[in-house]
């Protein structure tokens, strides 16, 4: 179990920022991302207004 574990943190916090310092689209959105101060592990506010429009808005284009 610990061996899997750490197996898991040293993938996240090990490799992913390198391949996301690496590739160019990856290393653009983190940037944006960053000069934003958009954090992305709360991006989906259910409490938010323009939420519930951008679902509304899915609802009817998916419907065509």
């Amino acid at each position: 179990m610990i061996v899997i574990l750490s197996g898991v943190l040293l993938f996240v916090y090990g490799l992913l920022p390198v391949v996301t310092s690496q590739v160019p689209i990856l290393a653009q959105m983190h940037s944006y991302l960053d000069q934003n101060g958009i954090d992305p592990s709360r991006y989906y506010y259910t409490d938010v207004e323009q939420v519930a429009e951008g679902e509304h808005y899915l609802e009817i284009a998916l419907d065509r």
